[in-house]
Protein backbone atom coordinates (compact mmCIF):
# COMPACT_ATOMS: atom_id res chain seq x y z
CA UNK A 1 0.00 0.00 0.00
CA UNK A 2 1.54 3.28 -1.21
CA UNK A 3 2.29 6.19 1.40
CA UNK A 4 -0.06 9.29 0.71
CA UNK A 5 1.55 11.67 -1.39
CA UNK A 6 4.15 9.33 -2.31
CA UNK A 7 4.86 9.53 -5.85
CA UNK A 8 3.33 5.54 -6.08
CA UNK A 9 0.35 7.14 -4.27
CA UNK A 10 -0.41 10.19 -6.80
CA UNK A 11 0.21 7.56 -9.82
CA UNK A 12 -2.45 5.77 -8.40
CA UNK A 13 -4.89 8.62 -7.50
CA UNK A 14 -4.49 9.38 -11.10
CA UNK A 15 -5.18 5.99 -12.86
CA UNK A 16 -8.22 6.03 -10.50
CA UNK A 17 -9.58 9.57 -11.66
CA UNK A 18 -8.95 8.73 -15.10
CA UNK A 19 -10.45 5.40 -15.04
CA UNK A 20 -13.85 6.93 -13.48
CA UNK A 21 -16.16 7.82 -16.35
CA UNK A 22 -18.24 9.92 -13.41
CA UNK A 23 -15.43 11.98 -12.78
CA UNK A 24 -14.27 12.52 -16.30
CA UNK A 25 -17.83 14.22 -16.74
CA UNK A 26 -17.97 16.13 -13.94
CA UNK A 27 -14.12 17.24 -14.76
CA UNK A 28 -14.37 18.12 -18.10
CA UNK A 29 -13.85 21.59 -18.09
CA UNK A 30 -10.68 21.21 -16.22
CA UNK A 31 -7.80 21.90 -18.92
CA UNK A 32 -4.77 22.94 -17.45
CA UNK A 33 -2.31 22.67 -14.43
CA UNK A 34 -2.71 22.36 -10.89
CA UNK A 35 -0.25 22.40 -8.46
CA UNK A 36 -0.03 20.79 -5.23
CA UNK A 37 2.85 21.95 -2.76
CA UNK A 38 2.84 19.64 0.31
CA UNK A 39 5.40 20.82 3.02
CA UNK A 40 6.86 18.76 5.79
CA UNK A 41 6.09 14.94 5.01
CA UNK A 42 7.05 12.22 7.71
CA UNK A 43 10.12 11.75 5.91
CA UNK A 44 11.36 15.51 6.25
CA UNK A 45 10.80 16.35 3.03
CA UNK A 46 8.53 19.20 0.70
CA UNK A 47 6.95 18.09 -2.41
CA UNK A 48 6.01 20.15 -5.34
CA UNK A 49 3.40 18.46 -7.61
CA UNK A 50 2.21 19.99 -11.05
CA UNK A 51 -0.74 17.68 -12.27
CA UNK A 52 -1.40 18.39 -16.23
CA UNK A 53 -5.08 18.42 -17.08
CA UNK A 54 -7.42 18.26 -20.28
CA UNK A 55 -11.27 17.98 -20.62
CA UNK A 56 -10.42 16.45 -17.11
CA UNK A 57 -8.79 13.48 -17.53
CA UNK A 58 -4.63 13.66 -16.16
CA UNK A 59 -2.22 13.50 -18.64
CA UNK A 60 0.67 13.71 -16.59
CA UNK A 61 2.69 14.85 -13.62
CA UNK A 62 6.00 16.25 -12.25
CA UNK A 63 6.71 15.19 -9.07
CA UNK A 64 9.50 17.23 -7.00
CA UNK A 65 10.57 16.92 -3.37
CA UNK A 66 13.28 18.06 -1.29
CA UNK A 67 14.46 18.03 2.05
CA UNK A 68 12.69 20.56 4.19
CA UNK A 69 12.68 23.18 4.55
CA UNK A 70 13.03 23.63 1.10
CA UNK A 71 13.89 25.96 -1.83
CA UNK A 72 10.09 24.97 -2.84
CA UNK A 73 8.78 26.94 -0.02
CA UNK A 74 9.54 30.07 -1.87
CA UNK A 75 9.59 29.22 -5.51
CA UNK A 76 7.28 31.93 -7.45
CA UNK A 77 4.06 31.35 -8.73
CA UNK A 78 2.57 33.06 -11.59
CA UNK A 79 -1.05 32.08 -12.23
CA UNK A 80 -2.11 31.40 -16.06
CA UNK A 81 1.61 30.91 -16.75
CA UNK A 82 2.83 28.07 -14.18
CA UNK A 83 -0.34 26.97 -13.48
CA UNK A 84 -4.17 27.52 -12.76
CA UNK A 85 -3.88 27.38 -9.33
CA UNK A 86 -1.17 26.10 -6.38
CA UNK A 87 -2.48 25.18 -3.35
CA UNK A 88 -0.01 24.71 -0.38
CA UNK A 89 -0.40 23.19 3.07
CA UNK A 90 1.24 20.85 5.67
CA UNK A 91 1.66 17.27 5.06
CA UNK A 92 -0.58 17.21 8.22
CA UNK A 93 -3.11 19.47 6.84
CA UNK A 94 -3.36 17.29 3.77
CA UNK A 95 -4.31 14.41 5.82
CA UNK A 96 -6.93 15.84 7.47
CA UNK A 97 -8.65 16.62 4.51
CA UNK A 98 -8.19 13.41 2.88
CA UNK A 99 -8.94 11.92 5.81
CA UNK A 100 -12.43 13.86 5.85
CA UNK A 101 -11.72 15.15 9.58
CA UNK A 102 -11.12 18.69 7.86
CA UNK A 103 -14.11 19.75 5.03
CA UNK A 104 -12.44 21.78 2.75
CA UNK A 105 -14.62 24.96 3.70
CA UNK A 106 -12.39 24.98 6.65
CA UNK A 107 -9.17 24.62 4.99
CA UNK A 108 -9.72 27.39 2.93
CA UNK A 109 -10.21 29.63 6.51
CA UNK A 110 -6.99 27.73 7.81
CA UNK A 111 -3.95 29.37 8.39
CA UNK A 112 -1.43 25.90 6.92
CA UNK A 113 -3.69 26.56 3.47
CA UNK A 114 -3.01 28.59 0.79
CA UNK A 115 -4.72 28.85 -2.75
CA UNK A 116 -3.46 30.83 -5.57
CA UNK A 117 -4.55 32.11 -8.20
CA UNK A 118 -7.56 33.74 -9.90
CA UNK A 119 -10.56 32.77 -8.24
CA UNK A 120 -12.49 33.80 -11.31
CA UNK A 121 -10.52 30.80 -13.09
CA UNK A 122 -10.65 28.44 -10.02
CA UNK A 123 -14.32 28.76 -8.76
CA UNK A 124 -15.45 26.77 -12.21
CA UNK A 125 -13.52 23.74 -11.23
CA UNK A 126 -14.47 23.45 -8.13
CA UNK A 127 -16.91 20.45 -9.16
CA UNK A 128 -13.48 18.76 -10.71
CA UNK A 129 -11.30 19.65 -7.51
CA UNK A 130 -14.17 17.90 -5.51
CA UNK A 131 -14.74 14.98 -7.24
CA UNK A 132 -10.91 14.13 -7.69
CA UNK A 133 -11.04 14.55 -4.01
CA UNK A 134 -13.86 12.33 -3.39
CA UNK A 135 -12.31 9.68 -5.68
CA UNK A 136 -8.92 9.73 -3.55
CA UNK A 137 -10.45 10.01 -0.14
CA UNK A 138 -11.67 6.57 -1.49
CA UNK A 139 -8.20 4.94 -2.17
CA UNK A 140 -6.16 2.71 0.42
CA UNK A 141 -3.32 4.07 1.81
CA UNK A 142 -0.87 4.51 4.67
CA UNK A 143 0.13 7.78 6.48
Amino acid sequence: MARYFSREAVQQSIDAVNADAKHLELAKLLTGKLILRCLDTPDGKDLYVTYRFEAGSCRDFVYEEEKAPSALRTRPFKPMKDGIARVTASYATFVKLDKGEMEPADAINSPDYQIEGSMLMIMPLMQAVDSWNRKVRSLAKEY
